[in-house]
């Protein structure tokens, strides 16, 4: 029965792609669609996960596909929404979506500083320069055995291309800001980004997701990083979506030698979020800094899947996950580190805590260490508790109400998480998103 339920879902996908092919006319010839329809045949051949799969055993995505889906149709943003997402004390590169769809006049892409370049996949897949590049990731993504980015690989229109040249240090943040608006009917789309840093290179993005109250949608997401030799890359996911509506969120970090990748999640919206997030080693002195923090409530689900791949020596990862559940919410963490046997002076740090408020609330916590490897430091934990009642009483007795007290000790909990966000701005428009969280 569970197999005829997918084989439905991925046939429904199907139509959907014979509708968006009719909708494409002369685009059908760019080299772009060739990755389309060989993603769509791949999609055929799969079928979503369940929860009898082990990495999915604590989400259904039953919801989220059962929902009739269509295409995004094209809406305004308001400049005071606009401003209500952007980063106070920033002047960043902004590339704005509304439902989707590229708002150019809306976006900020003026005058980008020297050694960044910022173009379509469909752009890059023509130009001799990036085209190789281009190309070997949207094959992979075609053809990989995950559903949801060979999904996103079949619909993906006006990707997004980013170029750091070597030796750039770009200061200005690169800022996604994605809103959506409530519909008639429930729309999917598939942002998709390519981002190669070269050597010396130095970037931060920015992905703030938004919506109006009640709509519904399913956001398809799929980033690859390439951080070659001595690069560092600063990757902040801002999340506020709507409550009734689906994320799904793929990350892959393929780094070189002496790289750096950071990645921090604030999860706050979504009905179904699930976020997984890969870091590849492929050379010596790598660091790969995970982070995440949510706080849901109602029935609310946000699931965080790790993997870092310790493949070389001498390299060392941090982990630190943190979530505050209320209601009927769940939360499900994660997180495997592979330390291959070559390995060796690996030093890798992982650490999941939760605060489960409510007694319907649900969190499943699955640190994993797999070490093959024996000259190596590696710890993992888990904790899941309550608020504190003698914190409570002595906040509560220095004349905070009940309420506040329990704001501030979930505020005091989460804020270790933020705080490895190396912005100030960026981490004050976090700490903002949080307290409205509070207030609902």
């Amino acid at each position: 029965m569970i197999t005829e339920v997918q084989d439905k879902n991925i046939a429904r996908f199907g139509v959907l792609f014979s509708e968006f092919e009719e909708q494409l006319n002369g685009q059908k010839q760019v080299s772009a669609h060739n990755f389309r329809s060989k993603a769509a045949e791949r999609l055929a051949t799969l079928s979503f996960p369940t929860r009898r799969d082990e990495d999915y055993k604590y989400t259904s995505f039953a919801r989220l596909l059962n929902q009739d889906y269509t295409f995004p149709v094209e809406a305004e943003i308001s400049q005071e929404i606009l401003d209500s997402i952007r980063i106070p004390g920033e002047e960043a590169i902004e590339l704005v979506f509304v439902n989707g769809l590229f708002d150019e006049s809306q976006s900020k892409l003026d005058h980008l500083p020297k050694g960044l370049t910022i173009t379509t996949i469909e752009k890059a897949l023509e130009d001799e320069a990036t085209k190789g590049f281009a190309e070997k990731h949207l094959n992979e993504n075609a053809s990989t055995d995950n559903p949801f980015v060979v999904l996103n690989t079949t619909f993906a229109e006006g990707g997004v291309f980013i170029h750091v040249a070597k030796n750039a240090i770009i200061d200005r943040p690169i800022h996604f800001i994605q809103y959506n608006t409530a519909t008639e009917q429930p729309f999917m789309f598939h942002p998709q980004r390519i981002v190669e840093v070269e050597q010396g290179g130095q970037l931060k993005i920015i992905d703030s997701f938004s919506a109006a109250e009640g709509a519904v949608y399913f956001a398809n997401v799929v980033n690859v990083f390439h951080v070659h030799a001595n690069a560092h890359v600063f990757h902040y996911k801002l999340q506020d979506e709507s409550e009734t509506a689906f994320q799904v969120n793929n990350t892959t970090a393929f780094q070189e030698k002496d790289s750096t990748y950071t990645n921090l999640a604030l999860d706050l919206g979504g009905r179904i979020v699930r976020n997984n997030l890969n870091a590849i080693h492929q050379g010596e002195n790598i660091t790969s800094n995970l982070y995440g923090a949510f706080n849901i409530n109602g029935d609310q689900h946000v699931d965080h899947q790790t993997f870092i791949d310790h493949a070389i020596p001498n390299c060392q990862s941090n982990e630190l996950y943190k979530g505050v559940l209320d209601g009927k919410s769940n939360g499900v963490f994660n997180g495997k580190v592979m330390v291959r046997r070559d390995a060796q002076k690996t030093n890798a740090y992982q650490q999941n805590a939760a605060l489960v408020l409510s007694d319907k609330a649900t969190m499943d916590s699955k640190p994993q260490l797999e070490i093959y490897a024996d000259d190596v430091k590696c710890s993992h934990g888990a904790t899941i508790g309550q608020l504190d009642q003698a914190s409570m009483f002595y906040l509560k007795s220095r004349g905070m109400s009940e309420k506040m007290a329990r704001e501030a000790l979930q505020h005091a909990f989460l804020i270790e998480v933020l705080e490895q966000i190396n912005n100030e701005a960026i981490q004050q428009r976090a700490e903002a998103m949080l307290y409205h969280k509070f207030g609902k």
